[in-house]
């Protein structure tokens, strides 16, 4: 696919449903060279992770099995095809070439630049015997362990409960992925706080976010509390997705079925602000650009009303915040280039 660079959308003037504070914001998307004046458009974009070294932003469309890197220079975007299965999720390995995707339970490295089945070098794989669960997401913790879950088999958009887990893994326990939380039913959002001594995540199916002390020696998770509860400001049919974190320690939180950005404040336990976006799933978000000011939003056409959300599937750019964010932890593998 080739595009050309973000263009400037509109200004949104948005009252958020927290606190009725006015704020002005800019949103753009990636625009595509293939069809002018329109926005480049994915299926089910999911899984965005800026790389501060290559100055892009990865991210898969999962139902066509793609892995996409958009160059922020050039506005271009190159695809990866997989075509083992849906991939979930992808990230980056730490002073390596190769990058981690997921493929229904398993976890590979990929050479984004190689041809054919040699570009995937298999990692690990959980959860055999249940066909339908697939990883979902997952991230890299500072001491570069990947923490990574589940999720359950899916109709449409409804996923049997309780079938999943969130799991960790090292460089050194491959053959053997740790259960972190079991059961769980969509495994999603997670993040550590600046300071790592606090984990936390999101089981969307609940529809909060909860917190966890870290232990950063062990990789261990104890004193779950509650954070937010969505429902609690009016998203009563939306479930928390993708989440990252900024440079205050504070967290954003992709609604789906929302349609809506969520600016946290965990140690308060509120809503800052909510970011309303013209489409109706949101999925992912990442911070990025050179001054890590730009928060870029994947979102999905799936089981979408085209003549209702024209732009739904758009990269979204969020600007003129007042954050930034901070460059994400990526997997430790030392052999990764060679393995």
């Amino acid at each position: 696919m080739t595009v050309g660079k973000v263009f400037l959308l509109y200004f949104i003037l948005h009252i958020a449903a927290a606190n009725d504070v006015k704020r002005f914001y800019k949103v753009s998307m990636v625009a595509s060279l293939d069809n002018p004046g329109h926005p480049a458009v994915f299926l089910h974009g999911e899984s965005a992770v800026w790389d501060t070294e290559q100055q892009c932003l990865y991210f898969v469309d999962v139902v066509q099995q793609n892995v996409h890197k958009l160059e922020y220079s050039t506005g271009k975007i190159l695809t990866k095809h997989i075509a083992y299965g849906e991939p979930n999720l992808v990230t980056t390995v730490a002073n390596s070439k190769r990058l981690i995707v997921s493929v229904r339970t398993s976890l590979y490295l990929l050479d984004f630049n190689s041809k054919g089945d040699s570009a995937l070098r298999l990692l690990t794989t959980v959860e055999n015997g249940q066909p339908d669960n697939v990883i979902n997401e997952g991230k890299a913790d500072v001491d570069g362990r990947f923490f990574f879950g589940t999720k359950g088999p899916q109709n449409a958009d409804d996923v049997q409960p309780d079938r999943a887990a969130l799991y960790s893994v090292t460089q050194d326990s491959l053959d053997n992925p740790r259960i972190i939380i079991k059961p769980v039913s969509i495994s999603n959002g997670l993040v550590w706080a600046l300071n790592n001594t606090v984990f936390y995540y999101i089981d969307s199916s609940t529809q909060r976010i909860v917190a966890y002390d870290y232990d950063t020696q062990k990789g261990d998770i104890s004193g779950r509390r509650i954070i937010i509860e969505v429902a609690a400001y009016g998203y009563d049919e939306s479930i928390p997705d993708g989440m990252t974190i900024d440079s205050n320690g504070n967290l954003w939180v992709a609604l789906m079925f929302g349609g809506t950005v969520l600016h946290i404040n965990p140690d308060a336990r509120h809503v800052i602000f909510g970011y309303k976006l013209p489409v109706s799933r949101t999925t992912s978000m990442a911070w990025g650009g050179p001054n890590m000011d730009e928060l870029f939003v994947t979102t999905s056409r799936l089981r979408v009303d085209q003549n209702a959300e024209p732009l739904a599937g758009a990269i979204f750019t969020i600007r003129d915040t007042g954050h930034h964010g901070m460059p994400h932890n990526s997997f430790r593998m030392d052999n990764a280039d060679s393995y």
